[in-house]
């Protein structure tokens, strides 16, 4: 028998495949004739090789049982089969060195006792070997079921069990009928066969038979079962049928007997080493999440978006600015900031981005204002910030400053990253900044930037809980305890699959100097991954997916109340007035000339002519557009708040008929408003709405609840495993297994996490797919808060 040196050989194993793919095809096209086998190993199989006349097949061997042999039956078995090769009967032995050992359990049973087992079924193509021998001569009796334990009616399958089929039950995949899941065996003596001191070794395991298939080329186990002479250590496999064979083996996680609970629970006065750690762990748990409590009542105040107190009530063109402060040292300022809107149709009044009710521009915080104008700007070219360098720390980082219209949904960005400052940068507290281009915000730099620091903030779990995204459903509190039950999924499944015994005869996949990984590693791997799979993916999806539940407006009869309490007067009048001229006059297509102040009641009148001269013109106009319809109806809304202070105001005039002229123009005026704004409504186009984005489909609120169901159920159940597994080890063992999962936790939250985000940034940098602008339904309460105050605004007269 030949052997090839693929252990010491220095050529690349690869190289080894591709030979053995050649040397197979060249042996089945050259009769060999010597007699001499032809054997091929590598450490992904072994391949026997060799040609005999039909006669010389009378149980023939091929290689060794301690190297895997085939043997065939006697010649007068197959002789009429193998004239055609159509059917032929083959033992395979297949040898698995240093395979994991199989975790037996001792049960003593006393009288009218039975000993319960229970496996579960992944695979419904494997196959169980199950026994049970005792320590006396007598007869057993098995019975097998699904889902929950069997008894004398209800059941499955049975057996007896006796000294002559040396106390061995194979079950087949058929007997499972296909049906993956938890499957349990009782155990009892038969006919009431016990005797004192009855003591069963139990123990079981799983494997299966495949070939692999060269008409479909996938492993089948069509045609093959396994046979009677299995051992953990070895697989016999009867198959009806010649190709090239090979066997798959489950080896379960450690075994742990749950009959014995009560016993292992009694030994923690003797090992409390995983007790302590555990408890170390929910005392620190406990201490973060009233932190994690704390900060989220911080930050649900700060949630807040803001409607900008100067905008005019009469304005009903919507802007929503979001302002990214950086997260540098000392980025946050305390300057009162103002922002101007630059388009190419007219630019905004200059606005002071402030909120009475919670701080503004925090270091890493996002500010959203609502920003309205009498009419739509066009298409954004710059936007002017500046600060009055006030307070005790007034410098201020600005990262990006994002600005969508409401009505279109159309975004401009602005990408900043400066200084506004006078003790930084260039030392200037006033920038004009321009709206980045498309290749700007596509670009690799940008999208690598927003993908990462979105990434460790809101995906790495274990950062997130320092700082996360400012407007994310996701809470501290979840995020805090989504981290402890993954750390006790964690530790339930690394001691499950702790110090499982290597198989030397898995293949090495990759190897880099010292280090190699085989192929039981990735496929413990890959389990262990199938196991986290409830918290890591469906408990954090739920929370990253609940719709937010948008708090009332509480603020209505405080804002009636500061309305109320306002005079109507002349210099009030004519301050409304001018308000009105100056804020139509930022867009050229008004033709609004400047306009002096307004001092006495007799300059009303040109202020009320140069109104006429504006409502002639929109009427004039042909086409309809956004702009005149707004606009319109900013002039109706202030014509008719200015109507309605003149029917509270006649005595402040100086002759009646003055009065009554000024009335009388309003009247007109609105009137004449109110049918320019018909007439353009009616034939103005509909706006062109950009399509919405969205994260994602969102779950409703009370799925919270479904939430923290499955998070107490998995933590609960991760607990009791721990604990029973630590009991089971020792105390030494137990000691081992903690220094393990510490370097384990290390690797994953240190290394393994960190990579995962930059990985995801780099993909999605390289697909240039830039982070879509965030969509709340915080933005309709926000503009029925600001009709509402129109409203207020419009009536705040009545009672003065």
């Amino acid at each position: 028998m030949k052997k090839c040196d693929s252990n010491t050989n220095p050529n690349p194993k690869s190289l080894f495949e591709d030979v053995m793919e050649i040397i197979k095809h060249i042996s089945m096209l050259l009769s060999i004739g010597s007699g001499k086998p032809l054997v091929m190993k590598h450490p992904t199989g072994t391949i026997y090789q060799n040609s005999f006349a039909p006669a010389d097949l009378n149980s023939v061997e091929l290689g060794s049982e301690e190297d895997g042999m085939i043997k065939l039956p006697p010649y007068s078995a197959i002789a009429s089969y193998v004239s055609n090769y159509q059917r032929v009967i083959a033992q395979i032995f297949m040898p698995r060195p240093n395979a994991s050992s199989v975790m037996n359990s001792s049960i003593v049973l006393e009288r009218n006792t039975k000993a319960l087992t229970q496996f579960n079924i992944s695979d419904p193509n494997a196959t169980v070997i199950f026994s049970a021998k005792p320590n006396v001569n007598v007869s057993l009796v098995l019975f097998l079921s699904y889902g929950s334990p069997p008894n004398s009616t209800y059941y499955s399958n049975t057996t007896i069990l006796s000294s002559s089929g040396n106390y061995r039950w194979i079950l087949p995949s058929k007997m499972f009928q296909g049906t993956p899941g938890v499957w349990y065996i009782n155990v009892g003596p038969f006919n009431s066969s016990w005797k004192p001191g009855l003591t069963l070794q139990i123990a079981s395991f799983m494997t299966k038979c495949m070939y692999w298939d060269t008409k479909s080329e996938v492993w089948s186990t069509h045609g093959c079962r396994v046979g009677n002479k299995t051992t953990p250590d070895l697989t016999q496999c009867l198959c009806n049928h010649l190709t090239l064979f090979g066997s798959s083996f489950f080896v379960m996680p450690n075994y742990v007997d749950l009959s014995c609970t009560a016993e292992l629970f009694a030994t923690v006065t003797e090992n409390f080493v995983v007790l302590a750690l555990l408890c170390a762990f929910f005392g620190l748990y406990l201490i973060m999440l009233l932190g994690a409590c704390y900060a989220d009542r911080r930050a649900s105040s700060k949630r807040k978006m803001t409607l900008l107190e100067d905008n005019h009530a009469c304005a009903q063109y919507n802007y929503l600015i979001s302002v990214q402060t950086g997260h540098r040292k000392n980025a946050g300022t305390s300057s009162n900031v103002t922002v101007r809107l630059i388009g190419t149709e007219g630019e905004s009044e200059t606005h002071t981005l402030t909120d009475p009710d919670k701080p503004v521009f925090e270091r890493g915080s996002v500010d959203m204002f609502l920003l309205a104008n009498p009419f739509p700007l066009g298409d954004l070219r710059n936007l002017r910030l500046q600060h009055d360098n006030c307070g005790g720390h007034p410098s201020w980082y600005i990262n990006k400053v994002t600005i969508q219209d409401l009505q279109t949904r159309q975004v401009w960005h602005f990408l900043c990253d400066c200084w506004l400052s006078t003790d930084h940068g260039d030392g200037m507290t006033k920038r004009t900044f321009s709206a980045a281009r498309s290749n700007e915000i596509a670009s690799f730099r940008n999208i690598f930037q927003t993908r990462t620091s979105t990434g460790f903030r809101d995906e790495h779990i274990w950062v997130s809980i320092v700082d996360p995204p400012s407007r994310s459903p996701f809470t501290r509190a979840q995020r805090v305890s989504c981290c402890m039950s993954l750390l006790l999924c964690t530790m339930a499944i690394n001691i499950a699959f702790w110090n499982i015994p290597e198989d030397q005869a898995s293949p090495v996949l990759f190897s880099m100097g010292s280090m190699e990984i085989t192929w039981q590693e990735i496929m413990v791997g890959i389990e262990c991954g199938l196991l986290m799979f409830p918290i890591n993916i469906l408990i954090i999806t739920i929370f990253r997916s609940i719709k937010p539940r948008v708090p009332s407006k509480t603020k209505k009869r405080s804002d009636e109340e500061s309305f109320k309490v306002q005079a109507v007067t002349i210099p009030s009048i004519l301050k409304e007035t001018e308000e009105m001229l100056f804020l139509v006059s930022k867009s050229q297509r008004n033709k609004i000339s400047e306009l002096h102040r307004l001092e006495s009641s007799s300059d009303l009148f040109p202020a009320l002519d140069r109104v006429h001269d504006l409502i002639q013109l929109m009427q004039g106009e042909c086409e309809s557009d956004h702009h005149w319809v707004y606009c319109s109806k900013f002039i109706l809304c202030c014509l008719s708040h200015l109507l309605l202070c003149l029917d509270k105001l006649n005595k402040s005039f100086a002759s009646p008929d003055e009065y009554q002229q000024a009335l009388n123009t309003t009247n007109v005026l609105v009137r004449k408003a109110e049918m320019v704004y018909t007439s353009h409504m009616t034939y103005c186009p509909p706006p062109v709405r950009r399509k919405k984005t969205s994260a994602g489909c969102w779950l409703p609120w009370w799925c919270v609840f479904v939430g923290w169901f499955l998070l107490l159920s998995i933590s609960g159940v991760s607990t009791f495993f721990t604990l029973l597994y630590g009991f089971q080890y020792g105390k030494q063992k137990s000691i081992k297994w903690v220094i393990s999962l510490g370097l384990s936790l290390f690797q994953s939250i240190f290394i393994l996490q960190p990579l995962k985000v930059i990985g995801v940034a780099v993909v999605f940098a390289l697909l240039l797919k830039p982070v879509a602008v965030e969509e709340t339904e915080e933005i309709d309460q926000v503009l029925s808060g600001k009709k509402m105050i129109r409203k207020v605004r419009a009536q705040r007269h009545i009672t003065v």
